[in-house]
């Protein structure tokens, strides 16, 4: 098993036969074209920037099935209508599972809360109508993908019966995202042995996020977490072995 880091909030698994998509928003230096073939998208939630404007061309390359929250999957079932048959979606809130091809997969609650500034972000950038609340997390094969969301016990309490050796979570401070100290908190309380930093990098010039895994890394030493921090460059490889070993790094 493996992930793959694709920038901002955006990752591919690898578990032994399924290749899993997370947030497929897609920028240079990915070529998504060149990516292996996904069976499954899972989409967090409808910002811009967690790739739903992708679930057409990834629909038509690869004839994967879509999940999220089911507010978002009734509007993506509208808006594709015409291009992605409904059979291809699978709607998932809260505390629901989902079984696809042998993995289990747990929707995680997520605190993600709307602001003027983002709403004004999401309107002038992309013009999106998709739904930006709620927002699931994603639990499956030891893995965690938290989605945008600031720190609250419900993740917590959500994995209490999980076993979580990786969770990616993200650390950008801004835009009502965890901070470094949120989210070595979470990693904390749900006893992650790893966690990688994600959604920190800048959408554009005049949005930027005010920490970087920099910032996550002196923490941790400072601290003196038992949390391994891996930051990964974008297309870097975090191969996963055993929950009592260290994952191995490849580009």
């Amino acid at each position: 098993m493996n992930l793959r880091y694709l920038g901002h909030s955006a990752f591919q698994f690898d578990l032994d036969g399924l290749c899993i998509y997370i947030d497929p928003y897609f920028k240079q230096p990915v070529d998504w074209g060149r990516l292996k073939k996904g069976q499954l998208v899972l989409l967090t939630h409808g910002h811009f920037d967690h790739g739903v404007s992708m679930t057409p061309r990834l629909y038509e390359a690869w004839r994967c099935r879509f999940i999220g929250p089911k507010k978002l999957i009734e509007w993506m079932k509208r808006k594709y209508r015409k291009r992605v048959p409904p059979e291809y979606f699978i709607a998932l809130d809260h505390g629901q599972k989902v079984k696809v091809d042998g993995v289990q997969i747990l929707a995680v609650p997520a605190h993600h809360p709307q602001t003027r500034l983002g709403k004004a972000i999401q309107e002038i950038f992309k013009r999106t109508k998709a739904p930006s609340n709620p927002v699931n997390g994603y639990f499956f094969e030891g893995y965690y993908h938290s989605g945008d969301t600031l720190y609250t016990p419900v993740i917590a309490e959500a994995l209490a019966t999980c076993n979580v050796h990786t969770a990616c979570l993200p650390i950008g401070g801004r835009y009502k995202v965890a901070s470094p100290h949120e989210a070595l908190r979470i990693a904390e309380e749900i006893g992650a042995d790893r966690l990688v930093p994600m959604h920190w990098q800048a959408l554009y010039d005049q949005f930027t996020f005010r920490y970087k895994p920099s910032h996550l890394i002196k923490l941790a030493k400072t601290s003196k977490t038992k949390v391994e921090i891996c930051a990964l460059a974008i297309g870097e490889v975090l191969d996963y072995k055993a929950r009592t070993g260290r994952g191995a790094r490849a580009r």
